[in-house]
């Protein structure tokens, strides 16, 4: 005769439940398991199901969380950003490794930081002036953002687009002769 296996109803975790998958994750996270792992302790001995358990325990983790969603920067933030990453940049660091070091390794806060400056470059050039005398009057050179960029080692960059036909249609002929003269120089 076959059995019939009865699930045993659940409606809501109680406060020891809670306190038991707390303490899984806690563990885990101290020993650098993954959090499945805790799931799957929490499910054990509380006869849950692993995925019912992860699915309690990210949903109640997004009921608890403190912060905003958009934080913005205050002007202080703003300008202190700037001074920061305009004396990296002027020490020859790039704006990414200067917004990751004062992330603290953090990548979405250094994004965070590095959209931040990239958008006070765009939309408050009055600012970044502001930052940049600042700086200025504590003597040395500062990095001018707006500054066109020097010519570095590598491939040159492609320049805009001119209406000097003539001169287009020149270039076009010295890299032909150039081309044609190479080729000529291989077949010998």
């Amino acid at each position: 005769m076959e059995q019939a296996i009865v699930a045993r109803s659940r409606t809501g975790w109680n406060s020891a439940e809670e306190e038991l998958l707390q303490r899984a994750v806690d563990r885990c996270r101290a020993a650098g398991e993954p959090l499945r792992t805790a799931f799957m302790e929490a499910a054990k001995e509380t006869g849950r199901r692993p995925n019912s358990v992860r699915n309690h325990y990210y949903a109640s983790s997004k009921t608890t969380e403190t912060a905003p969603a958009f934080l913005p920067f205050s002007e202080e933030e703003s300008l202190s950003l700037l001074k920061t990453v305009l004396l990296a940049k002027s020490a020859g660091e790039s704006v990414r490794a200067c917004t990751l070091r004062i992330a603290e390794g953090d990548t979405r806060r250094m994004l965070r930081y590095q959209n931040k400056y990239r958008a006070l470059l765009k939309s408050r050039p009055a600012l970044v002036d502001r930052a940049r005398r600042e700086l200025q009057e504590k003597g040395g050179h500062i990095f001018d953002p707006y500054a066109p960029s020097p010519a570095g080692p590598g491939r040159p960059r492609k320049a805009a687009a001119q209406g000097d036909t003539e001169a287009l249609i020149r270039t076009l002929c010295e890299s032909l002769s150039e081309l044609l003269r190479r080729s000529a120089n291989q077949t010998e």
